[in-house]
């Protein structure tokens, strides 16, 4: 942050030093020459990122703006000091050298702060993978418990991990029963059960109860340290933005050079040294590709802008090139297309009992239960206005259910809590509601089912829409997901996605994105620390924002603030709509270019008139590019192919 406010700094006090410069050329005040050359002088001295910049282009082989623009602000400066015209003909043709290399100076400096400004987002996302598995893990050796580093535990030692503790290591269960939350590494919506034989995954968390655990894998070679090495691999895989009038340039800077030198020539035979080079100077001022370097970052800030007032944070103009050409989104299931939480969605009754009757004592039985299923009911509960007793007695018996009572009440919670068998009618149910992928809670009172109490993951309210709009596009829709097979079918149905694939790791989720990516340019859209390694190696990475996991964010290429899946389809849009505005920056700061350079051949343009001209090409570029500010893209038409 401190080296884009340092640009920042930089960049106004050229733009002031430049335009005290101008200022004062005009005048015929006292001192006016030798204030304005010192003005000049130290505004193009600030420049020093530009030399700095086009001198290692060169020894690289490449041609940039900077260098070009080094170049002209080199010669005209000299032109603008040693010719002798200069200095008898007046301040103002005097310090026009002078003041006109500053400004060049000023308009590519401020092309290159923005643009640096813009991108490099993705730097913290390694530092919060690693913070997310313990550093150290409390152990038990020689008889007795010991806290020792992460990386000191050995293969086959026993690990102690408490309630609320993250746990340390990839292992299985020797002891103890809990619930972890794994939703970070294998995306599940329901915290699982763990009793002894389960494996664990280093960095998930332990909700309630104290496990044992049996390490199987040294700390470099866990699942999580695996999902870091993932996460490195992709970001090497990015380029780094590639500068459309950089790559223009390449060829349009040297044939530059070639007509600078060729006017020179033929002006010095005919015209003498002194106007041979004002006319080159004037003409390398005029070539200098300051709309030409500016066409893209512009553009590319117009676009950031109109995005991020719409809640849609883009990280950089190659991501819009990339978001254009997007033929197919990957959707992560948990916390994206659904909300990520229990919820109770239905409620089946069985005799004389109501649905407030069986939320009452289902709600006073997990009054105290932390599990997460309880907290669904309690909510259920508490949304129907229900003030909820506390049982006169209750007991959590841990993979089986709740037993309790109020009153003279006896309350069972759990299909293995039912002491008598579960009615014919109740069983179908049950089996229905599992098939489609959601949990089915029996509640029994005084031995006989009330009721049946239905949990699940929902869909958020936007997915469906999200979807259409961008089949509207012609976009393929596919849906990946750690969660079980059921479960996967029952939301991809809902929503309508071509396509799904379940019970992925983060590993099997990248498998999963490379073989998408044959023939198509995929973005991937998630929002836990286990899509990290898909969001980096998709095309474009999008990252839910208030739902989403600060590492996926930072990982993602394009954040979402909110958690409006429909923004997906408006990127896309706006997108296409930018990268065609680039293209007519581009071919008409060319076709500028031309025009200025003409005239400044045959020396219808002095180097200010030259400037001003350049200006000029450079101001219509910026309103042009800050129209996308306002832009508000339409859906386009579908993409053959």
């Amino acid at each position: 942050m401190r080296e884009h406010v340092q640009g920042v700094i930089l960049v106004a006090s050229l733009g002031l030093f430049a335009l005290a410069g101008a200022l004062i050329s005009g005048t015929q005040v006292t001192y006016a020459h030798e204030i304005s050359i010192a003005l000049t002088l130290i505004a193009v001295a600030l420049g020093y990122r530009i030399y700095v910049h086009g001198i290692r282009s060169l020894r690289h082989g490449n041609v940039t703006a900077q260098l070009f623009a080094t170049i002209a602000i080199f010669i005209s400066v000299v032109a603008g000091l040693v010719l002798p015209s200069a200095s008898a003909t007046g301040t103002a043709e005097a310090v026009g050298y002078l003041t006109a290399s500053a400004v060049v100076a000023f308009i590519i400096l401020a092309g290159m702060t923005l643009e640096g400004y813009i991108i490099h987002r993705t730097r913290g996302a390694l530092e919060k993978l690693i913070n997310m598995s313990p550093s150290t893990a409390r152990i038990r050796r020689d008889g007795r418990e010991v806290e020792v580093p992460v990386d000191e535990v050995k293969i086959g030692e026993i690990v102690l991990v408490k309630p609320g503790d993250k746990i340390p290591v990839d292992g299985a269960v020797v002891s103890g029963h809990s619930t972890v939350n794994q939703a970070t590494i294998t995306g599940e919506s329901i915290p699982v059960e763990k009793t002894v034989g389960d494996c664990t995954f280093a960095g998930t968390l332990n909700e309630h109860g104290a496990l044992e655990i049996r390490v199987e894998k040294i700390a470099e070679d866990t699942t999580l340290a695996h999902v870091i090495q993932l996460v490195e691999e992709a970001q090497e895989k990015k380029a780094p933005i590639q500068n459309v009038a950089d790559r223009f340039t390449t060829y349009f800077l040297p044939i530059m050079a070639v007509l600078a030198s060729s006017v020179f020539a033929a002006s010095y035979f005919a015209l003498g040294f002194e106007t041979a080079l004002a006319r080159t100077v004037t003409v390398l001022l005029v070539a200098c590709p300051c709309a030409l370097s500016i066409a893209v970052p512009v553009a590319v800030a117009g676009t950031i802008g109109n995005a991020s007032m719409n809640g849609i944070i883009i990280k950089g103009g190659t991501h819009i090139e990339k978001l254009k050409d997007v033929k197919l989104v990957a959707f992560d299931k948990t916390g994206t297309l659904t909300i990520g939480e229990p919820k109770v969605v239905e409620i089946k009754t069985f005799g004389n009992y109501s649905e407030a009757e069986t939320i009452k004592y289902a709600a006073i039985a997990e009054k105290f239960s932390e599990h997460p299923l309880s907290k669904a009911i309690i909510a259920k509960a508490a949304e129907m206005s229900m003030k909820i007793p506390d049982p006169t007695d209750f007991k959590t018996i841990p993979g089986h259910g709740v037993d309790a009572h109020y009153g003279n009440k006896h309350i069972l919670i759990g299909t293995k809590m039912m002491e008598t068998e579960i009615p014919e009618e109740a069983s179908q149910l049950m089996n229905m509601v599992e098939s489609e992928g959601k949990t089915a809670i029996p509640v029994a009172l005084d031995k006989n089912v009330i009721g049946i109490i239905v949990v699940a993951d929902t869909v958020r309210e936007n997915s469906l829409e999200a979807i259409q709009g961008l089949k509207r596009l012609g976009v393929k829709t596919v849906m990946i997901t750690g969660d079980n097979m059921r479960t996967a079918k029952s939301i991809a149905e809902q929503i309508g996605v071509d396509e799904y694939h379940a019970e992925l790791l983060p590993e099997q989720k990248v498998a999963v994105i490379g073989e998408l990516k044959k023939g198509n340019v995929v973005a991937m859209v998630g929002d836990g620390v286990n899509d990290a390694p898909a969001l980096a190696n998709s095309d474009v990475g999008f990252a839910m924002g208030a739902a989403g996991s600060d590492v996926a964010i930072e990982t993602a290429d394009v954040a979402l603030l909110g958690d409006d899946l429909t923004k997906v389809e408006y990127a896309i849009s706006l997108s296409r709509k930018a990268f065609n505005r680039m293209k007519g920056n581009i071919v008409y700061a060319f076709i500028w270019n031309i025009v200025a350079l003409s005239l400044a051949a045959f020396g219808i343009l002095d180097p200010v008139l030259a400037v001003v001209l350049a200006e000029a090409g450079c101001i219509s570029v910026v309103i042009n590019s800050a129209l996308l500010l306002l832009s508000k893209p339409k859906p386009l038409a579908k993409i053959k192919g």
